[in-house]
C-alpha cells in the first residue's frame, strides 16, 4: 500500500502515495511540442513526435526499487524510485520535503516497435517486455542487460504475466494465442482459444498453474498448464455495445487467491471469482468443477470511461485503475464526457489491525534495507 505510479499518453508519468492520496513526485514531464524562437512549432515537434513519447506500461518491483516505464517509441527507461533519506539543505524551511526524487539510471533500446505490457518476476529483479515487435525480452536490472529475447508470436505481442513462483512467464497477442514460455528448456507453449476468438488483449496468473485471458471479443478465458484449451469461458463478460460485445482491455489477478478483476469500455470495474475443481459451496460440499475451475462474477463498480488497467492491492483490499476517454493502445473508440484519471477502489473493509500493521511494517523493511544499500 505504498507509492502508486500513473502513466499518460501526454507522456507523463507521475509517483503517487496510495494512502494519503498525495502527488510525490513527476517522474517524466507532460509532452509539449518544441518551439523555434518565433513561437512557431519545429519540424519533427509534432503528431509524430507526440505519438511516440506515449507511456503504454509499467511495472514496478516488489522490493520498491525500481520502475519500468514502456513507451510507443519502443524505450523502456528504469527509474530508482526507492525512499532514500532526506537530504539536508541549510536555510530549507521547516517541514519543506528534502527527499531526493526519483532518478532514471538506465534506458532499454531493444524492441523495433511499441512496449505494450511490463511486469517483473515476483521476488526477483528479472524484467519481462511484450512489444509490437512480436517478441517478449527478458531483461535483468541486476546488472542492466539485455538476457534474452523470446520469439513465436505471429502478430503484435500485447501482455505478459509472470506467476507467483515458477520461472514460467505468459503473454497473449493479437495472433490470438497465449504462449506460456518455459525459458529453462528454450520452448513454449501454445494455447489456442479456437472457434472465432479474437486477439487475446491481456493475460494475468490466479496461480503457479493457471491464469486468464481477456478477449476483444468480450471473452474471459481461465487456462490451466495442463489443457492447451481454456477450462472456462465467460462469453461477453462486459456485455455488449450495440451488435458488438465490448473487449476486454485489462485484467489482474491476486495471486495465489480466488479473486479477479477485469476493465472495458462498459463504464464497470468487474470483479471474477476463480473457484478451483474442489472449492466448496456454501454448505462445506466440495463443487467438483470439471475440466480445472471456473469463473463466476461477484460484483461490479461503477466506473465511467475506458478502464485501461487495474491492479490489485495487497490482500484484495484496494484497487487502483487508469481510466480514459480513449482505449490505451489507440482511438478507436471515445467515451464521452469520461475524464483521465486513475482512482482508487476500496474493495474490502474488513481488514483488522494486525494485517494493517503487518503492511506497515513490511513498508518499513524495505524502505530500510533501500536506504542500506544506498548507503553500501
Amino acid at each position: 500500500a505504498g507509492p502508486q505510479e500513473e502513466e499518460g499518453k501526454d507522456g507523463s508519468v507521475i509517483m503517487w502515495d496510495v494512502r494519503s492520496g498525495e502527488r510525490l513526485h513527476t517522474l517524466a514531464p507532460r509532452w509539449k511540442p518544441k518551439r523555434s524562437r518565433a513561437g512557431d512549432e519545429k519540424a519533427g515537434g509534432g503528431v509524430g513526435e507526440r505519438r511516440g513519447a506515449e507511456v503504454l506500461a509499467l511495472a514496478a518491483s516488489d522490493d520498491g526499487r525500481y520502475l519500468a516505464v514502456g513507451s510507443r517509441d519502443a524505450s523502456i527507461r528504469i527509474y530508482d524510485v526507492r525512499r532514500r533519506r532526506p537530504m539536508s539543505k541549510p536555510g530549507a524551511k521547516r517541514g519543506a520535503d528534502l527527499t531526493p526524487p526519483p532518478k532514471l539510471v538506465e534506458t532499454f533500446l531493444g524492441h523495433k516497435s511499441a512496449v505494450t505490457s511490463l511486469t517483473f518476476r515476483p521476488r526477483t529483479l528479472d524484467l519481462f517486455s511484450a512489444s509490437d515487435d512480436r517478441t517478449v525480452r527478458r531483461w535483468d536490472l541486476s546488472a542492466m542487460t539485455h538476457i534474452e529475447t523470446l520469439y513465436g508470436h505471429q502478430g503484435p505481442a500485447l501482455s505478459v504475466s509472470c506467476p507467483p513462483k515458477r520461472e514460467r512467464p505468459v503473454s497473449s497477442g493479437r495472433d490470438r494465442t497465449v504462449r506460456a514460455w518455459k525459458l529453462s528448456e528454450e520452448s513454449h507453449l501454445i494455447y489456442r482459444p479456437g472457434g472465432a476468438a479474437s486477439s487475446a488483449d491481456c493475460v494475468g496468473y490466479v496461480d503457479e498453474e493457471r491464469f486468464l485471458s481477456g478477449h476483444e471479443d468480450g471473452s474471459l478465458r481461465l487456462w490451466t498448464g495442463e489443457k492447451r484449451k481454456p477450462v472456462a469461458v465467460e462469453e461477453e463478460a462486459h456485455g455488449r455495445d450495440g451488435s458488438s460485445p465490448r473487449g476486454i482491455l485489462c485484467l489482474d489477478a491476486l495471486a495465489n487467491s480466488d479473486l479477479a478483476a477485469t476493465g472495458s469500455t462498459d463504464g464497470y470495474l468487474r470483479l471474477w471469482r476463480v473457484r478451483n475443481p474442489a472449492d466448496k459451496d456454501e454448505d462445506g460440499n466440495e463443487k467438483k468443477k470439471k475440466g480445472g475451475g471456473s469463473v463466476e462474477s461477484i460484483g461490479k463498480i461503477p466506473l465511467w470511461g475506458c478502464v485501461n488497467s487495474v491492479k490489485l492491492g495487497p490482500g484484495g483490499s484496494y484497487a487502483v485503475c487508469a481510466v480514459g476517454q480513449e482505449p490505451r493502445l489507440g482511438r478507436w473508440e471515445r467515451v464521452t464526457r469520461a475524464k483521465n484519471r486513475f482512482v482508487i477502489v476500496t474493495l474490502r473493509t474488513d481488514i483488522d489491525d494486525d494485517e494493517k500493521k503487518e503492511g506497515r511494517e513490511e513498508d518499513k523493511e524495505r524502505e530500510e534495507k533501500g536506504a542500506k544499500k544506498a548507503d553500501g
